[in-house]
């Protein structure tokens, strides 16, 4: 006979919450990070900077500019690369820091949202955390 296995929605939502958590803090703790826009903008001739699936340093820029448009205080990029051929530099992942308010928390969300969809995944939804980590590759 199978025994069903029957798990407690809240311990799993909190147990989840403790994993962002400190993923959150090893990305924030490393010295190798930095705010997003002024890598970006500190680019070298012939050393492109890009971020996730952005071609250019200008579409990253704007991508970036589009986060901190809705709200969000601080953007940083973390785990950054070195392309093919020293070509530069890239990286697929975020971690921005979310506003208190309500408003501006709803429409990253909403970002996200949609940012989510169209890579296929399914984001998920605010629990009062203070970082969002974007992966975008």
């Amino acid at each position: 006979m199978k025994q069903e296995l029957h798990l407690d929605p809240e311990a799993v939502a909190t147990a989840t919450r403790l994993k962002h958590e400190k993923l959150i803090h090893r990305l924030l703790s490393d010295p190798a990070k930095v705010e997003a826009q002024d890598w970006l903008k500190s680019e070298k001739t012939g050393k492109s900077r890009t971020v996730g699936s952005c071609e250019t340093n200008r579409d990253s820029l704007e991508f970036v500019q589009e986060i901190y448009n809705l709200g969000a205080p601080e953007i940083f990029a973390v785990n950054i690369q070195a392309k093919p051929n020293r070509a530069g530099e890239r990286t697929g992942k975020l971690v921005v820091t979310l506003p208190e308010d309500p408003k501006q928390r709803s429409a990253i969300f909403d970002w996200c949202k949609h940012q989510g969809e169209s890579l296929g995944f399914t984001p998920d939804a605010d629990h009062g955390e203070s970082h969002l980590f974007l992966l975008l590759d």
